[in-house]
């Protein structure tokens, strides 16, 4: 049981807890709460409906439809060491994956770790992220190595923008998490505290989202094989270009970047009229590129 619980969570745990007794309503509980001063005040609800006209992502209806992927805010251990926890989260469970301080920061250290739990807790179909580094770059389609490793997976990648509501949920249990998780002595230390936490949110703390069950209760792995990656084909009548290390590609007429999370890989020009292509990965549209006009490539609005 944690301070920062609401009125239908204390009920929750009292009933759980002293099944004998005849507990008191969830009612009174609130009421007790607000003559404490310990009830928070409720955010704007013009924030709200503002935030509700956008278009909403893909809704997760059971384990691995969507997982949600994000870096919580750093902050420091006693001894001054920096932490920045990299959390991953069953959008439907809302059961934790991950919740490790990441070091370095970096594209292969992501990819190692979610090849991981791709391994042991399976693919999920779609992946939300936001528009940040390591996830989302500046190239096309926003991919960056490692979410187009996604998308070459046969993931859905969606990027959402940062205090969106369309990643409430993720940005609420980081509220949690800083709520509820005590600072350590060490990185060390504090790494220990981190995994206790996690087993605590998902096997013991209830989750309204979820009918007050625990994430851990309601969570169901999927393992499966990741599937080989090949480069892709393209008619004979395209032109094919193998994306240099620094995003470039050169043609007879043109040399241009693609974007670097295309580096080593192929991609297809197919003629669009008059010194004019649009350009694919495999089957996803990059952008058009015309070169009697400004010699850039378009890039497509997502």
């Amino acid at each position: 049981m944690d301070r920062s619980w609401g009125a239908r969570k204390l009920r929750w745990w009292l009933r759980k807890h002293f099944p004998r007794q005849r507990g008191p309503a969830e009612r009174t509980v609130q009421r007790w709460l607000k003559q404490s001063g310990l009830i928070l005040r409720p955010r704007s609800r013009r924030r709200r409906l503002r935030a509700s006209r956008r278009l909403l992502p893909t809704l997760a209806r059971r384990s691995n439809e969507v997982w949600t992927i994000d870096l919580k805010g750093w902050f420091r251990s006693r001894d001054g060491a920096k932490i920045e926890p990299l959390t991953v989260r069953d959008a439907w469970s809302h059961y934790l994956l991950w919740t490790k301080s990441l070091a370095p920061k970096n594209d292969a250290n992501v990819r190692r770790i979610c090849r991981e739990l791709f391994r042991h807790k399976g693919k999920p179909r779609v992946i939300r992220c936001d528009r940040g580094a390591p996830f989302f770059g500046d190239g096309p389609c926003g991919f960056t190595r490692l979410s187009l490793w996604w998308w070459r997976l046969g993931i859905r990648v969606e990027f959402v923008r940062r205090g969106s509501i369309n990643n409430n949920a993720h940005e609420q249990m980081h509220g949690v998490m800083k709520n509820e998780l005590a600072i350590a002595d060490t990185a060390r230390a504090q790494a220990r505290v981190l995994q206790r936490w996690t087993k605590y949110y998902n096997g013991e703390r209830p989750n309204e989202a979820i009918d007050l069950r625990t994430p851990g209760s309601v969570y169901r792995a999927r393992p499966k094989r990741l599937p080989a990656l090949y480069p892709p084909h393209y008619p004979q009548s395209w032109l094919v270009r193998v994306v240099q290390e620094n995003g470039e590609v050169t043609l007879p007429e043109w040399t241009g970047s693609i974007g670097r999370a295309f580096g080593g890989l192929p991609v297809g020009f197919a003629s669009a009229g008059r010194r004019a292509y649009r350009v694919y990965f495999g089957s996803l549209y990059l952008g058009r590129l015309n070169l009697t006009r400004n010699q850039k490539l378009v890039l497509p609005v997502f």
